[in-house]
């Protein structure tokens, strides 16, 4: 693998120095720093490497990467906003994030394996789809191109009943396998042996693969392992934050 292959996220990337995001950006190439000095891709290469100092760099060479992986980002982030607009149902458009969610979507841009998923908990209409879909807008605004999705437990369970015509299986294996899953109202499912496995099956399949994502649900920490086992419990509890959600009825109180 050669320098201009390796993740920025390997690298020693001077982020606020070059005064860009927090992210993974693909390295300019040789060719494309050829114009600016026979020396100047063995010294980026320096750089990346943590062996050089930004401060060492030129202020022309500085500019060309801040300009380079700016780039990058915006394009991101544009191709981000017009995918959350194509996906986020008409309620939550306007879904705005608040501070932990902000911070959320600024380590999945950073770091997405390493980030842990969000499990968001509190009773009927204390706003957590609505926290959700602000930390899905605030992870296209922070330039993570991350193709998201998002579907309650009981629409999950009825996409993957056998029928005819229809292959199950393949269905799991997208939802379970994206690289962002939003899955709403965990819990609010009839349960039962088949659903059991279903559920268990697609969080151990992101569990193992490290794959992010964000769970709601009005079960109490300490009736989880009595509605969804031990298997299913202990690795949602490793695998995510829990953000209690607190408060009164907010659809009852839109309609007082």
């Amino acid at each position: 693998m050669t320098a201009d292959q390796t993740p920025t996220s390997r690298l020693t990337v001077d982020f606020e120095g070059l005064g860009i995001p927090v992210g993974s950006y693909a390295l300019p190439t040789r060719g494309a720093v050829e114009h600016l000095g026979e020396d100047t891709a063995a010294r980026f290469a320096e750089h990346f490497a943590g062996r050089l100092p930004l401060a060492a760099l030129t202020a022309t060479e500085t500019a060309f990467l801040r300009e380079h992986f700016l780039d990058q980002f915006t394009e991101r982030r544009d191709r981000a906003l017009e995918y959350f607009g194509r996906n986020v149902p008409l309620r939550y458009r306007d879904a705005k994030p608040d501070e932990r969610a902000a911070a959320w979507a600024r380590g999945v841009a950073a770091d997405p394996h390493g980030t842990k998923s969000k499990l968001l908990l509190g009773s009927t209409g204390t706003g957590k789809t609505h926290w959700a879909y602000g930390a899905l807008r605030a992870l296209a605004d922070a330039g993570a191109w991350v193709p998201w999705k998002a579907v309650t437990e009981a629409d999950l369970y009825s996409r993957l009943r056998p029928r005819p015509g229809h292959d199950p299986e393949a269905e799991f294996l997208t939802m379970a396998g994206c690289p962002l899953l939003f899955l709403d109202d965990l819990g609010a499912a009839k349960f039962s042996e088949w659903t059991e496995e279903v559920t268990y099956r697609l969080v151990n399949y992101r569990y193992d693969h490290c794959l992010p994502g964000i769970f709601t649900s009005n079960v109490l920490p300490q009736d989880f392992a009595a509605t969804f086992g031990d298997r299913i419990t202990s690795r949602l509890v490793e695998m995510c934050d829990q953000v209690a959600l607190k408060g009164a009825d907010r659809r009852r109180e839109a309609r007082a």
